[in-house]
């Protein structure tokens, strides 16, 4: 995929972004592009990417299919396709 920022793809990343791709794949077995969009800030996407892991995939008060779902029935509601 082309973007206009100079992205780094998962086969390419090195150091932190390397890392934090890691973290992505364990959680959903890809890098998703959202994040691919954000690799020009590895810095920044450490944090976001820790944070999506213990707010969407740890269990805490609703597992992780139940937030799934919520998300869903969300992005439904705000007619969002991705």
């Amino acid at each position: 995929m082309s973007y206009l920022l100079k992205t780094t793809e998962a086969e390419n990343a090195e150091g932190q972004l390397k890392a934090s791709y890691n973290l992505l794949t364990t959680m959903f077995e890809m890098v998703p592009k959202v994040f691919v969009a954000q690799s020009i800030r590895p810095d920044l996407l450490e944090p976001i990417a820790t944070y999506v892991n213990r707010l969407m995939i740890e269990d805490h008060a609703l597992p992780r299919a139940t937030k799934e779902l919520i998300a869903a029935h969300v992005s439904k509601l705000n007619t969002c396709a991705y």
